[in-house]
């Protein structure tokens, strides 16, 4: 995909990773502009623990800790902002999707081999967050997928709403290339 810029220009297409986080928060905000509060706080249980805004406030948590860059190489995944008021308001999960939006677009492909050191929580028996190195083209994929896993969780929220969604919002990219392919 080319983007434009603001005279309606096309500019170079962008690296796949970030065409890849770029759909992502297009059917985020695509699922957040057809839900009201009441369904963004939701909580599909037994099947669920936690409400879509939850979930959403958790995805846009991820996607912050990559967006750390340029002004910082080191991501950390354990930063959460439970109790946010983006769990709750779907308005500022679409202002934060739109700033994402925004630094995606800027993120140029030369970029993507940017060194970047990455900790993660491993156990749930003790705290350790062993740090690990990584590029930012990698942490772009992951962000996607993880990202994609969770609005899987959130199509059963929806389903038990009788909210209707997309086909594809919650698939694997491998799994909609596999149907593409006619299996």
């Amino acid at each position: 995909m080319l983007a434009n810029d603001a005279a309606g220009e096309q500019n170079p297409p962008l690296p796949f990773e970030v065409e890849g986080c770029l759909d992502i928060a297009n059917q985020a905000k695509e699922l957040l502009v057809q839900l009201t509060d009441e369904q963004y706080n939701y909580v599909a249980a037994p099947y669920l623990q936690s409400s879509i805004g939850q979930h959403m406030r958790h995805i846009l948590d991820v996607f912050h800790a990559v967006e750390v860059w340029p002004s910082s190489s080191f991501i950390d995944y354990d930063k959460r902002r439970r109790h946010h008021p983006v769990e709750k308001q779907k308005d500022i999960a679409l202002e934060e999707w739109n700033a994402i939006e925004q630094w995606l677009v800027g993120v140029p492909e030369s970029a993507l081999s940017s060194p970047l050191t990455v900790s993660s929580e491993v156990s749930l028996h003790q705290q350790m967050s062993p740090e690990s190195a990584s590029t930012l083209a990698r942490e772009l994929s992951f962000v996607a997928s993880h990202a994609v896993h969770h609005f899987a969780l959130l199509r059963v929220s929806l389903c038990a709403q009788d909210i209707p969604s997309d086909r594809a919002f919650g698939l694997a990219p491998a799994t909609a290339s596999y149907y593409r392919r006619g299996n």
